[in-house]
């Protein structure tokens, strides 16, 4: 007969307070206000404080308005995060996979990294050394963020979007992988010729397999809506003559709770089930207003924590220095996902413009140097010699003691619309 026995354990939960904090701490003034007009219909106790000033007045004011561009890790400014819908149906999907714990704790914090067509743009190799991550395990997460739907998402570049597509379907001819791989440049110019003299098919069977791929989309999803809009930082930074910053939070643009003295006083005549309803409700309402102070709260310690750290940019005498989110978590003795929710949707307005605040968290490279301070010298390379290729300015930078791979030059480069070796040499 198998032995029983009884075991006592200990698991720490979250109170109601600190689960709601955690999911308002994602939220931006759009979201916040669309959650507290859905709690003011099902919770009677609660009275709404609106704003005392709008986001448009600031917008006026300091001449904010952006449009979004794309996306990736080192986010410049005027981007929009991803809607939350789009990412809670990923993550979602990853919850149900047959996954291991560390394996779906990384594909969610990559999903997070995906640009705003859904690629996964950072080297793998990098991301690896940068997180202190086996690359197995990597590489396990991302192929976790591929078996999703809708196919393609997470793939490193067009090719692997489409194959990605194309290993969804049944009886692929085997000739469409090959195209993909080496032939789209030739397939957009027409060149079944070629294609077929080199592949050895028919013009025929190239064709067939043209009509194929044509079925299939570079861009499997769309992560942020590319409109333009006003938006609201949390806070401004500010310096004097004497190079004091002073941090001024915007909090007269955000509407807030407090409870409705009439319920309360209604609740104060009321019995038996009528009155245990309406301490529920009241109940309700001081988790929910400790909350949002615990949002607050949270979002100017990280505040603090950037303008200190990043105190030369806001001065305008340098560049961003590398800046982690678990070196922050851990100074705020914090776990490490409470400040992505901090920092994600947020802004804030300097002399120097409006940033999100993802942008001022940097990965750091050798000696200490920034993905920010990188991206500058590569301007500089191309500045002072239009000829350099991504070869050439990935060994510029080695011997600098900088080591980023050649794909990495080219992302980097593109994102500051800085053209081709062979565009700039053919434009002087």
């Amino acid at each position: 007969m198998p032995e029983t026995r009884l075991e006592a354990q200990q698991t720490q939960k979250l109170s109601q307070t600190m689960a709601t904090s955690l999911r308002l701490l994602a939220f931006d003034l759009q979201e916040m206000s669309e959650y507290m007009a859905r709690q003011i219909q099902e919770n009677p106790s609660l009275e709404y404080v609106p704003p005392v000033r709008s986001p448009q007045d600031f917008a006026r004011n300091v001449r904010i308005h952006y449009s979004s561009a794309a996306d990736d890790p080192d986010r410049d400014p005027g981007e929009t995060a991803a809607p939350e819908t789009a990412y809670a149906d990923l993550e979602q999907q990853l919850r149900l996979a047959e996954l291991d714990r560390d394996t779906r704790h990384l594909a969610v914090r990559m999903l997070h990294m995906l640009n705003a067509r859904g690629y996964f743009t950072q080297d793998l190799d990098e991301f690896a050394l940068e997180t202190g991550v086996a690359l197995p395990l990597v590489k396990s997460a991302l192929h976790a963020i591929q078996s999703l739907e809708p196919a393609g998402i997470g793939a490193r570049d067009i090719e692997e979007c489409l194959s990605l597509q194309l290993a969804q379907r049944e009886q692929v001819d085997p000739l469409c992988y090959d195209l993909i791989k080496s032939y789209l440049l030739e397939i957009s110019r027409g060149n079944y010729r070629l294609i077929a003299r080199e592949t050895g098919a028919t013009i025929a069977h190239v064709r067939q397999c043209v009509e194929v791929i044509r079925t299939l989309t570079p861009i499997p999803c769309i992560l942020r809506e590319e409109t333009s809009q006003y938006i609201m930082p949390e806070f401004s930074v500010e310096s004097d003559a004497q190079g004091v910053l002073t941090i001024v939070f915007h909090n007269d643009y955000y509407p807030t709770f407090r409870a409705d003295p009439t319920f309360l006083r209604l609740a104060d005549t009321l019995s038996g089930q009528e009155k245990a309803w309406a301490r529920k409700m009241i109940d309700s309402t001081s988790q929910l207003i400790r909350a949002i102070e615990t949002r607050q709260e949270t979002i100017e310690k990280v505040a603090n924590i950037i303008v200190r750290e990043q105190k030369a940019f806001f001065l305008g005498q340098y560049s961003l220095l590398p800046l982690r989110c678990d070196t922050v978590a851990g100074e705020l003795g914090v776990h490490e996902s409470t400040v992505y929710r901090a920092i994600q949707n947020k802004y804030l307005y300097c002399a120097r413009g409006t940033f999100p605040l993802q942008h001022f968290f940097q990965r750091e490279y050798a000696g200490g140097t920034s993905a920010a301070r990188v991206k500058e010298i590569i301007r500089e390379l191309c500045a002072d010699d239009p000829k350099l290729s991504d070869r050439l300015i990935t060994e510029r930078l080695e011997q600098r003691g900088i080591r980023l791979s050649r794909r990495t030059v080219a992302k980097y480069r593109s994102q500051m619309a800085i053209t081709s070796s062979f565009e700039r040499n053919n434009h002087q």
